[in-house]
């Protein structure tokens, strides 16, 4: 089960650039919460706090619980949120806005995962080589039920075999949203130094050279200077 951090945010009431740049002089960040069923609410909240969740192993979808700070008022309000963007200044590397999207802990929602890929395929005891055209696969399961990635074992693959979307094992944690049966690893013959040789062939007969054209008077090279 997927853990929830804290964040401690404060509502803001001024918008714009230049109050942005204030708040980043406090070391503090602008950002904006939104999502469905809800009005968009403009926050800020410590750089050190944002560092704190995003230096222990944060990813896109790490849920965090806001901790919604109301001015002038000892009112604090719980939202729990995926952070779905921050923005980065591109010298500094400081944090200059975060988007973050609220969520429904009783409502499933879509997110991309990560395909881990567990055990040696036997195809490639024989040479063959393994690929993984696909490292993400998308879900849909409720919030704190979001894996961290899904395992998939490639063990029995043989020189020639695929293993797609769809032979991923079922879990009552979670469904797969896939449109098409997409190919998550396989494991190809190797290739030949006879075959390797034919593709730079190839890829050396697919250069392009421009013809002279006809009555195109060639510029004359200046004469060098001594």
């Amino acid at each position: 089960m997927m853990e929830l951090k804290e964040l401690e945010v404060f509502i803001r009431a001024e918008k714009g650039k230049g109050a942005a740049h204030r708040l980043r002089r406090e070391g503090k960040v602008p950002g904006i919460l939104y999502g469905p069923g809800i009005e968009n609410s403009y926050l800020s909240f410590r750089a050190t706090d944002l560092k704190k969740i995003l230096t222990t192993g944060a990813r896109e979808n790490t849920l965090i619980e806001l901790k919604i700070r109301h001015p002038q008022s000892e009112k604090v309000e719980k939202k729990v949120a995926m952070l779905k963007e921050v923005q980065l200044h591109p010298v500094q590397r400081t944090y200059l806005h975060a988007d973050f999207y609220a969520v429904a802990m009783d409502r499933k929602i879509e997110v991309e995962v990560p395909i881990r890929l567990v055990g040696k395929a036997e195809g490639t005891k024989a040479g063959g080589i393994l690929e993984q055209p696909r490292r993400e696969v998308r879900i849909r399961c409720l919030p704190l039920a979001i894996p961290d990635f899904i395992e998939v074992d490639i063990s029995n693959l043989k020189i020639g075999d695929s293993l797609h979307v769809l032979d991923i094992p079922p879990s009552p944690q979670y469904e797969i949203v896939a449109e098409t049966n997409f190919t998550v690893a396989s494991v190809v013959p190797p290739i030949s130094e006879a075959k390797y040789e034919e593709i730079v062939t190839a890829e050396a007969a697919k250069e392009v050279v421009q013809p002279e054209r006809i009555g195109e008077k060639k510029e004359e090279p200046e004469p060098e200077k001594e």
